[in-house]
């Protein structure tokens, strides 16, 4: 394999500046004074340059200051490279307050419970110029927006197949067995607390996604791990018809808290906790890479990211908020 040495120019576009006026003023003094800094500083500036390039570019006289013929070679070409980076220096200025324009987000269900209404209220009151599109489905679906790039980033429950998509872990939340009250698998105790072995999970009849999907396949991945096959009776990949059957006492299902917080308010649900060991699944934040991210949804996706941090704690959800760097990591 064949490797390139690549090597920082020698020139630098404030030493060419320099140059430009000392051109243009014709003395070491004027110059120095018009750009605010110490006469030493200057010549030694323009010495470097020189030492750089190996050419003399100016010649220095009682009199004032002559370019040489290099000297005004760059002088006059280098204006070319000032007024590059100045208008580059002006586009990101302009950039940097335009937080304009729309941004997709694609969120699983269990998060768009806790997250999708206090994202459109916030982003209303605080982003006003930004559109949001907010589509909710299962991870499966969220990675093949990220990949056809309808939509700017998301969140998934698993590492993505797809190579070009960059996840970074965001939340660790405990995973529930849910059922209807009347239909717990395990009596709860005095507190009204139940807890169910994951050896006995295996007994328990279950409502889940179909497998494509990475909520289903992180379930299997757990089940598997310890040993035990799921007694899955039925496939939906609705979470609110999930949840409808639950609540008839029609089957069970495995869920994080936040997915269930209204059905836990009305005592149409009930909650038993998994242990030895527990069951814990990672959120992660997931962006194409080949996708240019806008200062917009840079400035949403921390949004979101707030929100989320502040739905833990809020509603108790038997969740840690982990963001951090982004990883290709298995989930």
């Amino acid at each position: 394999m064949i490797h390139t040495k690549f090597q920082a120019p020698a020139i630098d576009i404030k030493h060419v500046y320099y140059l430009m006026m000392l051109d243009q003023l014709g003395s070491i003094s004027k110059a120095a004074n018009a750009l605010g800094v110490a006469q030493p500083s200057l010549s030694e500036n323009i010495t470097r340059l020189e030492k750089k390039l190996n050419t003399r570019l100016a010649i220095r006289s009682p009199r004032g200051v002559t370019l040489t013929e290099a000297g005004r070679y760059l002088a006059l070409e280098g204006k070319s490279l000032v007024d590059v980076a100045d208008k580059i220096t002006n586009s990101l200025r302009q950039l940097g307050h335009d937080m304009s324009g729309t941004v997709s987000i694609g969120l699983p269900p269990s998060l768009s419970q806790i997250a999708s209404v206090p994202l459109a209220e916030t982003s209303r009151l605080e982003l006003p110029s930004i559109k949001l599109e907010l589509t909710e489905g299962l991870s499966g679906h969220i990675q093949e927006w990220l990949a056809d790039e309808t939509i700017d980033f998301g969140f998934v429950y698993a590492n993505p197949q797809n190579q070009d998509i960059q996840i970074t872990p965001v939340m660790e939340e405990e995973m529930f067995l849910v059922s209807a009250p009347d239909d717990m698998p395990v009596a709860p105790d005095a507190e009204g607390n139940a807890t169910i072995r994951v050896e006995e999970l295996g007994k328990v009849p279950l409502v889940l996604p179909s497998r494509p999907h990475s909520a289903r396949r992180a379930m299997d991945s757990f089940a598997q791990a310890n040993g035990i096959d799921l007694d899955v009776v039925v496939e939906l990949n609705s979470l609110s018809q999930i949840i409808e059957l639950v609540s008839r006492a029609s089957a069970c299902t495995i869920l994080p808290r936040a997915a269930v917080a209204n059905g836990l308010a009305s005592n149409k649900l009930a909650l038993t906790r998994i242990v030895a060991p527990t069951f814990l699944r990672t959120t992660y934040l997931a962006r194409k890479q080949t996708r240019t991210a806008s200062l917009a949804s840079m400035k949403v996706e921390q949004t979101v990211l707030n929100i989320v941090r502040e739905m833990i704690g809020k509603y108790d959800l038997d969740a840690t908020y982990i963001g951090g760097a982004p990883c290709h990591c298995d989930a």
